[in-house]
């Protein structure tokens, strides 16, 4: 199966915004940041509660209601800013080419105006589809990103995956709900 397509910054946010949600390292990193900066909150308004001073146990109790509810939403948008400005930076001049993508059962050959490579299939680890995207992910950690709005054949594209990913015997992850919180 051949097909093609271009690609935009949203399609590469998106992507290492879904890498980023998988990531256990990530996931334990954000978990940690929500909870233990309000633990340090109530424990100092502990103290000052210990030491009759309401208003400073008050202000203390509510610095941690504030950071557990809005830290989560900041951190987000921290990622977004932070990927937003590493896409502008490593890909500001590979946007917009037209990717040429064949797919057969042994190999993956890719083309775009100066480069060409091929990849033997086996090297796909999985193949995740979320709501705009599908993801064909390598062993190596990199992945193919195919914008599914941008692909003309989507419907026989998905279909020739799943076969592809029986054939290969890996997971096909369908997670139409994926989104970054």
């Amino acid at each position: 199966m051949v097909i093609q397509y271009n690609i935009d910054n949203n399609d590469y946010l998106t992507h290492q915004l879904f890498v980023a949600s998988k990531s256990e390292t990530i996931k334990n990193s954000r978990r940690r940041s929500k909870i233990i900066v309000p633990i340090i909150f109530i424990l100092f308004g502990i103290v000052y509660f210990s030491e009759k001073n309401i208003f400073m146990t008050i202000l203390f109790s509510c610095a941690a209601i504030f950071w557990f509810f809005y830290y989560p939403y900041r951190e987000r948008q921290r990622y977004i800013e932070h990927y937003k400005n590493f896409l502008n930076e490593r890909y500001k001049n590979d946007l917009e080419r037209v990717i040429t993508l064949e797919i057969n059962n042994d190999f993956i050959l890719s083309k775009t105006e100066g480069n060409e490579s091929k990849i033997l299939t086996k090297e796909i680890e999985e193949i995740n589809e979320i709501p705009t995207l599908i993801l064909l992910k390598l062993k190596t950690g990199d992945s193919y990103v195919l914008p599914k709005s941008k692909i003309k054949e989507i419907d026989q594209l998905k279909l020739r995956l799943k076969e592809l990913a029986v054939f290969l015997k890996i997971k096909y992850n369908h997670d139409e709900n994926w989104k970054w919180k």
